[in-house]
Parts: structure tokens; C-alpha cells; sequence
């Protein structure tokens, strides 16, 4: 998606905010923070929409896995229901405390033992748009922060048969975390000398230091449009990094097997087909406007012999890219 001389003002409002943020960063003006997601690309382990009730169930062709909300203390000493952790401010919590868990292990520290928060809560503040100022949107950030600690995650699998057909199953429960402790701001305080930190159960430890786990700039993730995008876009990752060396050029998915493996909040796959389209069109601008590697190449393309015009999307490697073995 090329900018060229269009109108400034025509532009979707979140190629505005990366334009913008790309330009302070070359500027140094803002910071790049590259990091991990949670999740393999496919499977988010928060819903992208809130939720109206007390859990969320979602699957795919893999496994299962529930998150039931937990509660928290409210400053006038009352327990209360948090929600369910979700949507952006979910994606970027995790995304931010997976990154913090690989640094620590990577340093040579053990984040069971606790991993601090200090520098987190303050470029999550600025991802999410708050000021360097505390007041209530400090606090949102902190009930999100608690919420997504307090979460309690179950997740399930069965194996397959074996040769007398019995199958193995397995599931584990746990909270996300073992212990928070955040640094609320006062209306007039900024974010400074705080003492905050998290104690992260031994699954999110494994959920991010799974290998499978895809690379992000979570600045450039903070700014897209909502959470289905920043899922896209981890995904969209995940299929480039795949491409990038080796033998296979391209990779084809079919509409059927997206709807079902992708974590999303659609129920008309003919919806999910559309908002899916959009979300990569956006991943595809944002990682050419922040200049991250590998450009984006793909295509909607007819399935032969289907019945009904079924097309296919299809990712392919860019011709920049290309090996002695493309020449064969």
C-alpha cells in the first residue's frame, strides 16, 4: 500500500499514528521495542473483544484452552470482579511480560523468581496513549495489568488413539501469575522510582519461551487499528519468517482452515474472510512503513475445479529475496 502524494488527511487513522511514529523514531524521538507475542501466531491466548461474562472458551484443530476472570482489591479495600483480560490492552500486556520473561531467561535470571516492571509500565503507558502523568487512565492500566495476572487459564488437549484405543489427556489450570505488584500514580505523580513487578506462573513462562513464538515490534503492534490486526500481523511473521530461507517459496491456506486455527470473534466466516483481508493489507503497510525486513507479497487466488469461485490466499517470497535454489 503506497502513500505516494495522497492527501494526509485521507489516510486511515492508523497509518497516520505509524507514519507518525516512524517518523519520531528515525528522529529520536520515540524508541523501537521489539519483542515476542504470546502464542505461536495462530492461537491468542486472550479474546480480541471484551467479554460479557465471567470466562472465554476458544479452540482449535490442537487444543483447548478457557480463561476465567479472577478478582482484584480496589484502594477503598473492596473485592471485585476484573473482567476478562482482552483486546489490545490484553495482546500488549502479554506481549510485553513474554518479552520481559525471554530477556530475563536470556540474561541468565530465572523469572520465577519475579521480573520487574519498572521500564514495562512506562512504555506501556505510552503504547496504549497515556501520559507520562499519573490519574485514571494509570489506573486502568494497572486493573488491566491485575486482570490479566488474576486470570485463571485451563487448557486441555487430547492425543491420539493409540493401537488398542485408548488416548491420552491432559490439562493444566493455573493463574497467569503467582503475584503483582504495581505502582499507582497519583493524579500529580509521574512514573518514576516505581517498585513494580510480576511473578509469572511456570505456563507463561513455557508459553513464552516456545520457540514457535513469532517476532514483533510491539510499538508498531501498539498503533494498529485493534486486536485482530496485531494477531494478523503476528501471524503474517510467523508464514515470512517460514518462506524466508529454504526451499518453499510460497505458502497457500485455504479460508476454511484460517477461520478454524486463527483465534478471532467472528462467527460469519465470510465476515472473518473480509476483516482478514483488511488486517493483512494493514500488517503488510505497517512493516514496509517501519521497514522490517522481508516485504510482504500475496494473493487471493482461485482454487481450479472449485466449485462457487473458492479462492485461496496465498504468501509468497518476495523476489528480493531470492535463493540460488529459485534459479532451479
Amino acid at each position: 500500500m503506497s502513500t505516494g502524494n495522497q492527501d494526509p488527511l485521507s489516510l486511515p487513522d492508523w497509518m497516520r499514528r505509524q507514519l507518525d511514529h516512524a517518523a519520531a523514531v528515525e528522529h529520536g524521538e520515540a524508541n523501537e521495542r521489539r519483542g515476542i507475542v504470546l502464542g505461536n501466531g495462530y492461537f491468542s491466548l486472550t479474546p480480541m473483544d471484551e467479554q460479557p461474562g465471567r470466562r472465554w472458551d476458544a479452540s482449535n484443530s490442537y487444543t483447548s484452552w478457557k480463561i476465567t476472570a479472577g478478582e482484584v482489591l480496589t484502594k477503598h479495600g473492596e473485592w471485585v470482579e476484573a473482567p476478562v483480560p482482552s483486546g489490545k490492552p490484553a495482546l500488549l500486556i502479554g506481549a510485553a511480560i513474554a518479552t520481559k520473561i525471554r530477556s530475563t531467561v536470556k540474561a541468565g535470571g530465572n523469572p520465577l523468581d519475579g521480573i520487574g516492571l519498572e521500564e514495562t509500565q512506562r512504555a506501556l503507558a505510552a503504547d496504549l496513549g497515556y501520559t507520562s502523568s499519573g490519574g485514571r487512565q494509570h489506573q486502568e492500566l494497572t486493573r488491566q495489568v491485575t486482570g490479566f495476572a488474576v486470570s485463571t487459564f485451563h487448557m486441555a488437549e487430547w492425543g491420539p488413539e493409540d493401537d488398542e484405543g485408548g488416548r491420552r489427556y491432559r490439562q493444566q489450570s493455573t493463574t497467569l501469575a503467582s503475584g503483582v505488584q504495581l505502582y499507582v500514580p497519583g493524579w500529580g505523580d509521574v512514573l518514576d522510582g516505581l517498585d513494580s513487578y510480576i511473578v509469572p506462573s511456570q505456563l507463561l513462562v513455557d508459553l513464552a519461551l516456545d520457540p514457535k513464538t513469532p517476532p514483533a515490534r510491539l510499538d508498531a503492534l501498539a498503533r494498529m487499528s485493534g486486536p485482530f490486526p496485531m494477531q494478523v500481523a503476528a501471524w503474517l511473521e510467523k508464514v515470512l519468517y517460514s518462506i524466508k530461507d529454504g526451499p518453499r517459496r510460497e505458502r497457500t491456506f485455504e479460508w476454511a482452515h484460517l477461520y478454524d486455527e486463527i483465534t478471532h470473534g467472528y462467527k460469519d466466516p465470510r465476515n472473518f474472510r473480509r476483516r482478514f483481508i483488511e488486517s493483512l493489507d494493514e500488517a503488510a503497510a505497517t512493516r514496509r512503513i517501519h521497514g522490517d525486513g522481508i516485504e510482504t507479497n500475496f494473493s487471493i487466488d482461485r482454487i481450479p475445479g472449485r466449485r462457487g469461485g473458492a479462492t485461496a490466499l496465498t504468501i509468497r517470497r518476495s523476489p528480493l529475496l531470492r535463493l540460488p535454489a529459485d534459479e532451479l
